[in-house]
């Protein structure tokens, strides 16, 4: 994890080192190691580094600042570049570029531009945010990773680019003022009536992310954005048996775990004693015990209270003892709630959005930080990916009925009788949607919106916001196409859809405010290639949720966590802690708060809701401590953004609209 800055007078005005330098002080918590800078007259590249790999300790970005020490032509000279990411495919590169085995990934980038130019992306694998300024050439390359787990934005004018890992680094520039984008906003307020596609939009007016897997040419007349990569949706891959697949799984498993402990110093995992985790957590002590990682992972897990549903300390035990290790715990009661460290959450993650758990984040981040480590390994998605139970429409198509009777019957067994209903009816749903025509979508969607109007629609907003979010709710998601089974575009929906990129920004930015790079195995790109083509039934092989996962972690994870029938439950915790906090939030939503003044609450409707809200935060569920959280993360953004930049929000609101 590092910060990268850039700016372009598209003018042709020189740029001050003032202003670069100002910008690139807003990314210092992402860079321990040093801040370098450079400029090229009306251009100028910054990095605030964090050294992560063995190789690029003592590194110096933007590289290369000595063309010789590079290991680089000198024809590198007139070209700039930052990095902020990891590569995977260093085996394929180095012999291909002629690079020593010590080089470094910055190093890469170099020689892969020297010698491919503008289609050096098609030929990188990893986790990674870049840009290359070419003097000579008067062009500016960005490229972002296939997947999306390093965030990118830009700011786009007649006069002006610029870009960086975090927005806040963009609004520090004096010609880029704060203002709020209603289609942004609406993005992570009503989540289900939102288009999946359009990853670009921010919260930010004006400020735009680069989308996964493309590549950014700009040059002072136009800027270009393309695609580079993506997944093979038709690709199949058909073995003789489940061992088989469960033994391909393990193997790409393995490398993804692999990849993401390639470090100077040991990497912390997140390891809850859930199936997910606790695969990570194993096998990164697996890799290690064959010489295949140099550093033992650091354990770090949060524990529910005693006989309560989130309690997993008996599978925690059964990882220390059949590893020898420890696993540091801490209990989630004194860290539950969500109102202390608001403002410093919002100010990182740069959205109004609310870690229902903040408390409890912010004390794994800290002590996997005292650790020593600067990498954090999380399970997220696994549940995602390895998962899901569109491959029922699989069976459907090939008259396998059969075998959708069993599968769905084996759900109760792992669910819950009440969890496999659920399940039941969202295939129902699931099988209509699947055959509805195209041109359908928008009308029905709009007659759905009609007849559940009253209940879905979370009322406390304005006519006019709800308006702004529902322009574009009945258009058909345009995302992925060509896919061989229902399964295949299911998997490729976790990696694709905008609510999920934007999770992997604020995962990136809440991990880096505390020091750490946070990475998901389950993201790899290799491994999701490899899920996209095996047969869904296989993932659940005999109804067996993440079977795949279970069978390839036979001998690595004890079979205790490896056949675990229940997952751990947070709903009492989330809604105690927002019932601890409830006083302060309601305090916080009066009818003289921002979110009103500025026109996206309704004053009228926003007091009683509220009041309804709080009432009941002691539920089966945690609905309406969600909605209450979600309201009071709006409001907090608006809040930690008023005075950012030169420009205070209300103000710019006000002149926006």
């Amino acid at each position: 994890m590092s910060g990268i800055v850039g700016v372009w007078n598209l003018d042709g005005r020189p740029l001050t080192l003032h202003i670069l330098s100002a910008m690139s002080a807003t990314l210092r918590h992402r860079g321990p190691d040093g801040e370098g800078t450079r400029l090229f007259g009306s251009c100028g590249l910054a990095c605030q580094h964090q050294w992560m790999t063995p190789e690029e300790i003592g590194e110096r970005q933007p590289m290369p600042p000595d063309v010789r020490a590079s290991g680089v032509s000198s024809a590198a000279a007139a070209v700039g570049v930052v990095l902020d990411g990891r590569l995977d495919n260093r085996d394929e590169l180095l012999p291909a570029l002629d690079l020593p085995s010590g080089a470094s990934d910055a190093a890469c980038i170099v020689a892969a531009y020297a010698a491919w130019g503008p289609q050096l992306a098609e030929r990188l694998n990893g986790d990674f945010a870049l840009a290359i300024y070419d003097e000579a050439k008067r062009t500016l390359l960005l490229a972002r990773d296939a997947i999306g787990i390093r965030p990118l934005y830009y700011v786009h004018t007649p006069r002006l680019f610029a870009f960086a890992s975090e927005i806040k680094a963009l609004l520090a520039h004096p010609d880029v003022p704060a203002r709020p984008d209603d289609e942004g906003l609406a993005d992570f307020m009503l989540i289900g009536f939102r288009p999946v596609d359009r990853q670009e939009v921010t919260c930010f007016s004006g400020v735009s992310a680069l989308v996964p897997a493309h590549v950014m040419a700009v040059t002072p007349k136009h800027a270009v954005v393309r695609r580079y990569w993506d997944f093979d949706t038709g690709r199949t891959l058909r073995l003789r048996s489940f061992g088989e697949y469960a033994e391909a799984f393990r193997e790409r498993f393995a490398e993804a775990v692999r990849r993401r402990a390639r470090a100077a110093q040991a990497v912390t995992v997140s390891v809850s004693g859930g199936l997910d985790s606790s695969s990570i957590f194993c096998q990164a002590l697996a890799l290690h015990a064959s010489g295949s990682v140099p550093h033992a992972p650091i354990g770090v897990s949060f524990v529910g209270e005693a006989g309560t549903d989130a309690d997993e300390r008996e599978y925690l035990l059964d990882i220390e003892r059949a590893f020898g290790v420890g696993i540091d715990r801490f209990p989630i009661e004194p860290f539950r709630g969500l109102v202390e460290g608001t403002d410093e959450q919002v100010r990182a993650i740069e959205a109004p959005f609310i870690d229902y758990m903040w408390g409890v984040t912010r004390e794994l981040h800290r002590r996997a930080r005292a650790s020593g480590s600067r990498g954090l390994l999380s399970g997220h998605w696994g549940d995602q990916v390895l998962f899901s139970s569109a491959y029922l429409i699989d069976l459907f198509h090939r008259f396998e009925w059969g075998q959708i009777r069993r599968h769905t019957r084996e759900y109760a067994r792992w669910f819950g009788a009440p969890e496999a209903r659920v399940l039941a009816r969202r295939f129902a749903l699931a099988l209509a949607r699947h055959h509805v025509p195209a041109p359908l979508v928008p009308p029905l969607k709009r007659l759905r919106r009609r007849l559940t109007h009253r209940r879905l629609v979370k009322p406390w907003f304005s006519d006019a916001f709800l308006a702004t979010a529902f322009r574009e709710s009945g258009r058909p998601a345009t995302i992925g196409e060509g896919f061989h089974s229902a399964h295949a575009q299911a998997v490729y929906f976790e990696a694709r859809s905008k609510y999920h990129v934007q999770c992997m920004e604020w995962n990136n930015k809440a991990a880096a405010f505390h020091g750490l790079t946070v990475a998901f195995p389950f993201l790899d790109r290799d491994l999701l290639a490899f899920l996209m083509a095996v047969p869904g039934e296989i993932q659940a092989h005999d109804g067996v949720p993440r079977a795949l996962l279970r069978e390839g972690m036979r001998g690595v994870l004890p079979d205790a966590v490896r056949q675990r029938t229940w997952k751990a439950n947070f709903s009492g915790v989330v809604n105690d802690g927002v019932s601890d906090d409830s006083a302060a939030i309601v305090r916080a939503l009066g009818p003289d708060c921002l979110g009103v003044r500025l026109g996206y609450l309704d004053a009228n409707r926003l007091g009683a809701e509220v009041r309804r809200l709080s009432a009941d935060l002691r539920g089966a569920d945690s609905v309406n401590s969600w909605e209450l959280a979600d309201l009071f993360g709006l409001e907090a953004w608006f809040r930690a953004f008023s005075n950012a930049g030169s420009t205070e929000l209300a103000e710019a609101v006000g002149h926006a609209r």
